[in-house]
């Protein structure tokens, strides 16, 4: 396959379509795809310990946007914080399955046409670019 862009056209171009088509899903929620991101490790894990959580995503927001996300969720009574633990109420874990509904109907086009190897290698393509460049101290994030 012969490449007319360099790898970071198309990592950007990506990602800037998928918080988009993200962000569609989700607005009749009001959310962004970082409070589905919240949300969705919550409904992993059970709970998420802000303190651990919020170096996950720093890169990407800031501890500001973090703490506005985290009070949108509780106004809504979607979460309950308690000593810096994050757990659904009854009313969030109901409404997250719809939301969870949409994130899958987005994936699913998402990836439509592709197999669920090729996604495992371009994760594995991804880390693997990320760990060698992480071994030059001249770009260290």
């Amino acid at each position: 396959m012969e490449h007319h862009k360099p790898i970071g056209w198309y990592l950007k171009e990506a990602d800037s379509l998928i918080t988009s088509a993200f962000g569609n899903a989700f607005e009749c929620f009001g959310l962004t795809r970082f409070h589905w991101q919240l949300l969705k490790n919550i409904a992993d894990n059970g709970e998420i310990y802000t303190k651990d959580y919020y170096p996950q995503v720093a890169r990407f927001i800031t501890p500001e946007t973090f703490q506005a996300i985290i009070a949108t969720l509780q106004t809504r009574d979607w979460i309950s914080v308690h000593n810096d633990t994050c757990r659904f109420t009854a009313s969030g874990a109901d409404v997250f399955a719809e939301i969870e509904e949409r994130q899958k109907h987005v994936r699913e086009k998402m990836l439509e046409g592709t197999d669920p190897e090729d996604y495992a290698h371009t994760i594995l393509f991804l880390d693997k670019v990320i760990q060698n460049l992480r071994a030059f101290p001249q770009v260290q994030p």
